[in-house]
């Protein structure tokens, strides 16, 4: 039995791989999965909805882009996290982690920094040429909290965001949304 698709999403499935493919099967690849966990370790997840408005590569407005942040902290104050990004022509992951000393190390269009803030809040950090993106996450029990700021570096206009294979630059960036949950 020969299946045929519509001509359309034959059209848009080649542009959209030629263009994007590598970039959003990273991200596929990457993709949070939940962390293993020590006796003791507090593990939170957590949602970002973001918006953008961007003139280059391409312009857009309220353009939405989704995050999915993950992250395990232990008795010992170390730490490991993953955040992974995605929109219709961006997707990034970034893996963060954290023990007594640790700084920045290199990441995707960046660095990336995770620091122990106490027993049960930690701070994640992606640099970029630009701005920063600091994910601030606490659990209490069952539950936590995240709040997302994107600051801009001293003397930037613009935001960097980066795209897989590429930078994108964007003169307004909001969040929208952030949801968390701990175990």
């Amino acid at each position: 039995m020969r299946v045929q698709l519509p001509t359309h999403r034959v059209w848009f499935g080649l542009w959209f791989g030629f263009w994007f493919g590598p970039g959003f099967a990273i991200a596929m690849l990457a993709n949070p999965a939940p962390l293993a966990a020590q006796a003791g370790s507090s593990s939170m997840k957590s949602r970002l909805d973001l918006s953008f408005d961007c003139e280059n590569p391409v312009h857009v407005t309220n353009y939405a882009v989704r995050g999915d942040f993950s992250a395990v902290l232990h008795p010992d104050r170390s730490a490991s996290a993953d955040l992974s990004i995605s929109g219709f022509m961006l997707s990034s992951s970034v893996h963060f982690e954290a023990k007594l000393g640790g700084g920045k190390r290199p990441a995707p269009g960046g660095t990336a920094q995770l620091r122990v803030l106490s027993r049960n809040s930690l701070r994640a950090i992606w640099g970029l040429p630009n701005n920063d993106l600091i994910a601030d996450v606490t659990a209490n029990g069952r539950s936590c909290t995240v709040t997302l700021t994107l600051k801009l570096k001293p003397g930037q206009r613009e935001y960097s965001m980066w795209g897989g294979s590429k930078y994108y630059y964007c003169s307004a960036a909001r969040v929208i949304r952030t949801s968390c949950e701990a175990q």
